[in-house]
């Protein structure tokens, strides 16, 4: 017993796992994950990949199929893949339980991040090992870029973000191997991600002439070929495939089922939202993960020898961000913050590593940043993104005034609820100058946090024991992250002495 307690002292990952179990929500969140579902269910009880419209108003975007009102999903194949399997177990439970299927499917499909996740902080560390740092600073590090970052909330949503990353880092980590055959590693984790996401070919260029430009001893003809051929190895296959779906789909290899709205780019859209995607408390990347301030600071001490892997990251995060704010995007949707700035969270992070952690004022200020992360985190985390969105919109209908912006408004949510188990909601509780009350008793997800045991309970109809889980879970999951922090932080420290 004593080594097994040891060993999950010394692998974060395996408390990290149960924390990312504890706080899945039970439930689709998001529109978006709809499409998909759909076109998983259809594939295996029809095997067609017609879906009936989610939203009408895609309608109006999407192409127009001959022949029927139905409709191709707009979104990567990568994800259908991933969800078959999940889709089919989901129907045999509900076959032998007598069971409404997509309570079974939706049920699991919130867990479907929760293993990509972990895949992401394993290559996130080994990363940061290969490049020289620690394994028990490698460890600690992992441990703040899950509790002190939009990682965790979007690890435990169905945005599908997470596993965009666990490809997109295994591509990095697979670019630091000593493997002869690395950039075909290279290769087939960036065409998972083209698969995922199309937009992704965007960063492929930087991956070649990484390959090419690392190679600086075998700069001849055969080596180019060489690593032409790997880093095609699977990326070309893949290529071809999503030609060959288009086509027999919407009838042209160009046409991914976004139709009109493909060409949603501006440079007014650019204009628009570059600075709030890095400050306003609404959207911005740095209030929502203020750790990654600090982490900045640590570019000037990364490793020389690494140039050039630093320059392949740092024209990574700068490419997906100028992209993304040139994108007709709403700034995300509804989501925690900017979920279309989640792909980059762990590369800006990546130096935090190399701050000079022997300085005082550093391990002062990590220390303070890391206390206001957890706040903002834990509570975005408890709270359902709807929840908050649904909220303000009815106090200005009601009222007319105008609540703080989503970062403190989350915070209020969850602050009410630790002690206001009904979903009778004081305006003034975020912060509106009024005796108004809202009633969102309509709202059944909405009663007590935003988990799947809590979920649970109102789907048995125990809904008067949601506010002392709720309470149960919280302190539970905080004492879960104090314990990360001292076994991890007590063995740091024993490393460094």
């Amino acid at each position: 017993m004593k080594s097994i307690l040891n060993l999950i002292f010394k692998e974060p990952l395996f408390l990290l796992a149960i924390l990312l179990f504890l706080t899945a929500k039970g439930h689709l969140e998001i529109i978006d994950t709809e499409y998909s579902v759909r076109t998983a269910i259809v594939i295996i009880e029809d095997g067609s990949m017609l879906i009936d419209v989610v939203d009408p108003t895609v309608l109006e975007i999407a192409p127009k199929i001959h022949g029927t009102d139905k409709i191709y999903s707009q979104y990567g194949l990568g994800l259908v893949v991933i969800f078959l399997p999940i889709v089919m177990i989901g129907m045999l439970i509900s076959l032998v339980f007598s069971v409404d299927q997509r309570i079974i499917i939706d049920f699991l499909l919130s867990f479907y991040n929760v293993p990509f996740a972990i895949f992401c902080l394993y290559f996130f560390r080994s990363i940061l090992v290969r490049l020289g740092t620690s394994k028990s600073k490698a460890n600690f590090c992992m441990l703040l870029l899950f509790c002190c970052t939009g990682f965790w909330k979007y690890s435990v949503t169905d945005f599908s973000e997470i596993t965009q990353v666990a490809f997109l880092l295994g591509a990095i980590n697979s670019s630091l191997l000593e493997k002869r055959s690395k950039w075909k590693h290279v290769s087939f984790w960036c065409a998972l991600l083209v698969m995922m996401k199309l937009v992704y070919v965007i960063l492929l260029p930087a991956f070649f002439l990484y390959a090419i430009w690392s190679e600086t001893k075998k700069r001849n003809l055969q080596n180019f070929k060489n690593r032409c051929f790997d880093f095609c190895f699977f990326l070309l296959p893949i290529g071809l495939f999503l030609g060959y779906m288009n086509y027999i789909r919407f009838g042209s290899v160009f046409e991914t089922g976004y139709g009109s709205q493909a060409a949603s780019f501006s440079i007014d859209f650019f204009r628009r939202d570059w600075l709030d995607y890095l400050f306003s408390m609404q959207r911005g990347i740095f209030p929502f993960n203020p750790i990654l301030l600090l982490s900045w600071v640590g570019w000037f001490y990364l490793p020389k020898e690494n140039r050039k892997f630093v320059l392949l990251i740092a024209v990574i995060a700068m490419l997906w961000f100028v992209l993304m704010c040139f994108w007709k995007s709403f700034q995300g949707g509804y989501c925690w913050g900017n979920r279309l700035l989640v792909p980059i969270i762990p590369f800006c992070f990546i130096p935090f590593a190399f701050l000079p952690f022997d300085k005082r004022f550093v391990r002062v200020s990590v220390s303070m940043v890391i206390l206001l992360s957890l706040v903002i985190q834990v509570s975005a985390v408890f709270t359902k993104i709807h929840e908050t969105s649904v909220l303000r919109s009815k106090i200005y209908e009601d009222t007319g005034l105008h609540t703080p912006p989503q970062l403190i408004s989350t915070f209020h949510v969850f602050t009410n609820k630790l002690t206001n188990a009904s979903t009778q909601i004081p305006a003034s509780a975020l912060g509106a100058d009024t005796d108004s009350i809202i009633d969102l008793s309509n709202f059944e997800s909405f009663y007590g946090f935003n988990l799947w045991p809590i979920h649970a309970l109102k789907f048995l109809g125990l809904q008067s024991l949601c506010y002392p889980l709720s309470l149960i879970l919280l302190g539970t999951v905080i004492s879960l992250v104090v314990l990360l922090f001292y076994s991890n932080f007590k063995h740091y420290r024993n490393q460094q002495l």
